[in-house]
């Protein structure tokens, strides 16, 4: 070992002590800025990654719709899209918002149509089980599926009758006509694990849409799952070159860019504010070598007159900031693991799962671990300390050795 290293450790971890009190200190506060910082991304990863998966399983991969107007005659339309490559399934569907009376209490969800008929739907509802107390094969003309949320503030459970009345009975009035609501039983509750979905939406087939909002043999929409290895920017892109105006196909993507790059942006600037917790960490390195670099001014005059060339002094500091920067690297990234390990108790303590749903529309919080994150976070970490090893190490090298002596 070379002498210089031996040195760096020993001021580092000195015998009989497993370390010093500013090595402590230093690697703590490195190990709780990575902390932050690869916490903060993997929470927001999480929740990206969460969000996405939700919003692909509740709105499909591709829509096409045509300005917001019904379409009509598509059944040879759906079977040549059955037949595109990474095509999984095809749905047409017809969705809008409605008034639903219960006990009189009026609610106001949003009705998403399923064809009871075919079975074809590109939602993974009965992959995944959506529906709970209850199952989709019992959906009929005269029945319901309510979000569970909904359900909950409304008082409604299952086997309960509601009045669903559409903005299309508002014509009948006009014509002096008295429109009847639609009476519709329970028979099971929309569990997708997304509370916007889970407050706002409900499930009837698509014969009781199609009568509630007037379209006939129409749809609002076409929807689009894709095979899991499919890009669905790309296939729609493609599939617009060959629909004629007024068809546009968009992807789950473009419906929900917005909410999306505010998740990004979160992520961003919240990395941003922890990256000054490892800056002011790596600070308190630098002054406290500095610091010791004049205390040990004679030291570092004896080792000059011993023969000790200024690069290898300068090695010494710059090794011990480099050694701070990987041993609180290491503990910060086991400290997140640890963390958010027991992340469930820390948020019900900290905000509740009440806001955690309010704000993000998740039970629960999740987390994905991204090698790349981890990977910058540790690495900025050392780098940071490895150069506030660097100015006193320059101080260190500069001082000659007569000099050094003469002032001590």
């Amino acid at each position: 070992m070379k002498w210089w290293l031996y040195i760096a450790l020993k001021q580092l971890f000195p015998t009989g002590r497993v370390a010093s009190f500013f090595a402590g200190v230093s690697v703590l506060g490195v190990a709780l800025g990575v902390l932050g910082l690869f916490g903060t991304q993997s929470v927001m990863n999480g929740f990206h990654s969460q969000i996405g998966t939700k919003l692909r399983d509740t709105t499909g991969d591709v829509i096409i719709r045509q300005n917001g107007r019904p379409m009509y005659n598509l059944k040879s339309f759906v079977e040549r899209l059955k037949k595109m490559d990474g095509v999984k399934a095809v749905e047409q569907t017809a969705r809008g918002p409605v008034m639903m009376l219960v006990n009189n209490v009026p609610t106001f969800p949003v009705l998403r149509s399923f064809d009871t008929i075919t079975g074809e739907c590109a939602l993974p509802i009965a992959e995944k089980n959506f529906v709970r107390m209850g199952n989709i094969d019992k959906l009929d003309d005269d029945s319901i599926i309510i979000g569970q949320y909904m359900a909950s503030n409304a008082g409604i459970s299952v086997g309960d009758t509601v009045e669903i009345l559409s903005p299309t009975m508002l014509d009948r009035i006009k014509k002096d006509e008295v429109p009847m609501p639609a009476r519709l039983e329970v028979v099971g509750l929309l569990a997708s694990g997304f509370s916007d979905v889970d407050s706002n939406i409900a499930l009837v087939s698509l014969r009781r849409m199609r009568d509630l909002y007037g379209l006939g043999e129409g749809t609002h929409a076409v929807v689009l799952r894709l095979d899991e290895n499919q890009d669905c920017t790309k296939f729609a892109r493609n599939l617009q070159r060959e629909l004629k105006y007024p068809m546009r196909a968009s992807t789950w993507l473009t419906s929900n860019e917005g909410f999306l790059r505010v998740i990004k942006m979160e992520k961003v600037m919240m990395s941003l504010i922890i990256v000054l917790i490892i800056l002011v960490a790596s600070f308190s390195i630098c002054i406290s070598l500095y610091t010791s670099v004049l205390r040990k001014t004679r030291e570092i005059g004896l080792m000059g007159a011993m023969g000790a060339r200024p690069y290898q002094i300068a090695l010494m500091y710059c090794f011990q900031g480099f050694l701070i920067g990987v041993l609180g690297a290491f503990a910060g990234l086991a400290l997140t693991v640890l963390v958010l390990h027991f992340r469930e108790p820390l948020v019900q303590l900290i905000v509740g799962r009440q806001a955690l749903m309010e704000f993000y529309h998740f039970a629960h919080l999740p987390v994905k671990y991204e090698l790349a994150d981890a990977l910058w976070a540790c690495g900025f970490s050392i780098v940071l300390c490895t150069l506030a090893g660097f100015f006193p190490a320059i101080r260190a090298a500069r001082l000659k050795s007569s000099e050094a002596m003469r002032n001590e």
